[in-house]
């Protein structure tokens, strides 16, 4: 440990890991509930992706009793990383040289919310995970940690969906991304952050896409002869102008607020699953929907409603 030590910094003197820093580790993942397991297949695709996980140095300075936490070269074993980890909720950055200041020095990681001299701070963010069997801490950059809890995330929707016997094929949308995605009744299903959390909450989530799907389209359908209504009046008007008679104002009237009805309606349901872009529908209906929001939206113009 010494002799790797003074590789990094020769002024300073260092000592055997003290109780201090471990009960500091300890505690601090305690605090948190975020989980990692590593698989054997996940290994397979942090080589294929060359994303990289470090073993965690870590020790005191004797002078100033400050613990200090290193990143390591040294080679991992795949052994070594299979198994579940606990994450330390702090967010750490790199130091790519010694500070002058002494605040910290080479290859250390720095708490990123503490205020520290950024001379020699890289800006790439690390987080540390705790194995939860041997106690060994790893580091992992942010953008790698993203890449692998995506994946992970897949893996466990894939299990998940086809125990409901869903077909999953894959897709490469973009350069070094793999996307996963199923076909349900209704719709094509990507298997996302946004679904993952769904499934959390709901596993009867997909079944329920499907039934929202199907009221939805429900409803648009029921929006044609309201459409066609909606338009004849707008066709009368654009050729009698002021000329029309009061029973074909108030009927258009009627007729607007009974398409307003049911457009409410559909948005109503249609707040169930605002902003999910995860999904695409087989049958969008956006003709149909279109053309019906336009005669109900010029008509509440030309009638001031």
């Amino acid at each position: 440990m010494k002799k790797h030590y003074q590789k990094y910094c020769m002024h300073f003197a260092y000592a055997i890991i003290s109780i201090s820093t471990f009960l500091f580790t300890t505690r601090t993942v305690g605090q948190e509930n975020h989980s990692l397991s590593i698989s054997e297949s996940t290994l397979v695709y942090f080589k294929n992706k060359d994303l990289k996980w470090n073993a965690i140095l870590h020790d005191t300075i004797i002078g100033t009793k400050r613990p200090v936490l290193f990143l390591s070269n040294e080679g991992i074993s795949d052994n070594e990383l299979v198994g579940s980890y606990s994450k330390i909720p702090t967010q750490y950055l790199h130091a790519r040289r010694n500070d002058p200041q002494g605040n910290y020095i080479e290859n250390e990681l720095v708490d990123k919310s503490k205020e520290f001299n950024n001379y020699g701070l890289s800006e790439i963010v690390y987080f540390i995970y705790k194995n939860d069997s041997t106690g060994k801490l790893y580091g992992i950059r942010e953008e790698n940690l993203k890449s692998l809890t995506d994946y992970i995330q897949a893996q466990e929707m894939i299990k998940i969906v086809q125990k409901l016997g869903y077909k999953v094929y894959e897709t490469n949308e973009a350069y070094y991304e793999n996307y996963y995605y199923i076909k349900s009744k209704t719709c094509e299903i990507k298997l996302d952050n946004w679904t993952y959390n769904e499934l959390k909450k709901n596993p009867s989530y997909i079944s329920s896409l499907d039934n929202y799907q199907i009221k939805l389209k429900s409803l648009i359908q029921q929006t044609i002869p309201h459409s066609k209504i909606l338009d004849k009046h707008l066709s009368l008007y654009r050729i009698q102008r002021n000329k029309m008679s009061s029973a074909n104002i108030n009927a258009w009237k009627n007729a607007t607020v009974q398409a307003q009805k049911i457009n409410d309606q559909i948005s109503k349901l249609g707040e169930q699953y605002a902003g999910n872009y995860s999904f695409t529908p087989f049958d969008q209906m956006t003709g149909l929907r279109r053309q019906f929001t336009d005669n109900l939206g010029a008509s509440k113009v030309v009638l001031g409603m």
